[in-house]
């Protein structure tokens, strides 16, 4: 059976930045992961505790809680290769989008 993927993404109430990030990484599981994340968005303005019990110190950002390890992604998400590795996946249709223009950074926990 294939790992499911709970996710939580933290974003600062419903500026661009949050609609963006959150439309980027809808837009990759469902390509991806169909069927098989959960995803919990947390505005960290409504639930700061729960920002500051993951650690989070900028966003938005995106908490990969399973499959283990946790990762973590910083960004609007908009760099797709940066938003595979930190879900765990290879780009396997070698499209070579780089995203350039973002800032994302991607790191284990």
């Amino acid at each position: 059976m294939a790992n499911r993927y709970e996710l939580e993404l933290f974003v600062v109430g419903h500026s661009a930045k949050a609609e963006r990030a959150e439309s980027n990484l809808r837009r990759v599981c469902e390509a991806r992961l169909a069927g098989r994340y959960d995803l919990r968005v947390t505005d960290v303005l409504e639930d700061a505790e729960a920002a500051e019990e993951a650690n989070i110190i900028a966003t938005p950002t995106l908490l990969r809680r399973a499959p283990l390890p946790v990762r973590m992604v910083v960004g609007d998400l908009s760099h797709r290769d940066a938003l595979l590795r930190g879900l765990g996946l290879e780009d396997s249709d070698g499209d070579g989008d780089s995203g350039s223009d973002s800032d994302e950074v991607c790191s284990d926990e």
